[in-house]
């Protein structure tokens, strides 16, 4: 027999001895992975995605990265992400939503620190993640007493397994063309929904056209106007699950005085028009809902896309 020994010192992760609260987990296999999470954005909490199979295509932080099985991501508050299945290579999925965390050093809800990749990979860890993520998932689905708890701890045991990774693989983004890409994603971010040109855009950063476009299509993967209109669906998704605002007055909101050219619009990037997708996704699917942690609800599966997009 071989003991191990526990240290009886260890230095807390959680600033204050302060805890996370897990607000919600999900699986999403493949077929619920197909539509697109259009960029959208969590003021109110952090987000994990750990990809359990397939590829990827996620944009974070004005970045985008190609991201595959045994890839951890990370979505601090306040981070705008944009999340879609690499069609050649179907892509399944576990998340976690988590509210209440505090890093030394660190604002609330961040796991990570600014200019740190979002995108680590699991490595000798991945299988930890994952039954981590596994037995989270399957305790708060079996609704067992206890099972609120016992996921509470596994959360904790999450993060710090991940704030050792990260400590360990920080890599900062400080190259000059990086910084004025985020300048100008920023910008964007700050007016997307008002009416805008190339040469508006480049006038009001005074950035040449050419290089404008030249240098956000290199950080962040988009043109600056194929970006804006991402940016603008993804708000409309967020809108028309979460709110009983019309189609027609959702398109005025992010930015479309003309509706015809929305529906055109959001069919071509979402796959779907806006009356089906509301109705895809509210109406015909009563989703499984279950006490959280926070005793706010807990919403899985089909309602994947929804709980991405509060």
């Amino acid at each position: 027999m071989v003991q191990s020994f526990v240290k009886k010192k260890f230095i807390p992760t959680f600033e204050n001895g302060r805890s996370p609260k897990l607000l919600y987990v999900c699986k999403a296999e493949a077929d619920h992975t197909k539509l697109p999470c259009v960029m959208h954005v969590h003021q109110d909490r952090l987000e994990i995605l750990y990809i359990r199979q397939g590829r990827g295509i996620h944009t974070i932080g004005g970045r985008q990265y190609h991201t595959k099985q045994g890839d951890v991501l990370i979505y601090n508050s306040g981070v705008i992400h944009d999340e879609r299945t690499n069609p050649e290579a179907e892509m399944s999925v576990y998340s976690c939503g988590i509210s209440d965390l505090k890093l030394e050093g660190m604002r609330e809800n961040c796991l990570l620190p600014d200019g740190a990749s979002p995108v680590l990979f699991s490595d000798a860890f991945s299988q930890d993640i994952e039954n981590l993520f596994c037995m989270m998932y399957s305790q708060i689905c079996s609704e067992n007493a206890g099972a609120e708890e016992i996921s509470h701890h596994l959360l904790q045991a999450l993060i710090v397994m991940l704030v050792k990774q990260i400590n360990r693989s920080v890599e900062k983004e400080e190259d000059k063309e990086v910084i004025l890409g985020e300048r100008i994603r920023r910008y964007i971010d700050d007016h997307y929904s008002e009416n805008h040109t190339l040469e508006s855009i480049s006038e009001t950063l005074n950035i040449s056209l050419s290089y404008l476009c030249h240098i956000f299509k290199e950080t962040t993967g988009y043109a600056p106007m194929q970006y804006i209109m991402r940016r603008r669906i993804g708000e409309a998704q967020s809108l028309l699950i979460n709110t009983q605002y019309s189609a027609t007055q959702i398109a005025s909101m992010v930015g479309y005085n003309n509706s015809n050219y929305f529906n055109t619009i959001f069919t071509r990037i979402v796959g779907m028009s806006p009356i089906k997708y509301r109705k895809c996704w509210v109406d015909q699917n009563s989703p499984k809902r279950i006490s959280s942690i926070d005793t706010n609800e807990i919403v899985f599966n089909k309602d994947f896309l929804k709980k991405s997009l509060l």
